[in-house]
């Protein structure tokens, strides 16, 4: 079975792993080292106070329990908003 990575191109993802949850636009793969990491930049609205807004980030693709993709960022605030309206 050929082993290939989901295609994120235009997309923003929220990545889960054990530890935490962090939102990645425009995701692609890029091996460092040797380990395959999930690389893009942080979205406004995925972090308190939008603090690192447009900041590089990586997330280890190993380390990945379980993600969900979002047609655009545009999609990603949309939807984040409407989760914080009902808090």
């Amino acid at each position: 079975m050929k082993n290939t990575q989901p295609n994120f191109i235009g997309k923003t993802v929220s990545f889960s792993t054990i530890d935490s949850t962090l939102a990645v636009e425009s995701p692609r793969f890029q091996k460092q080292g040797d380990r395959l990491y999930v690389v893009g930049t942080i979205p406004k609205g995925a972090t308190t106070s939008d603090w690192a807004v447009g900041v590089p980030c990586s997330v280890a693709w190993s380390a990945v329990t379980a993600y969900t993709v979002f047609a655009s960022v545009e999609d990603y605030r949309k939807r984040l908003a409407k989760n914080r309206r009902k808090k």
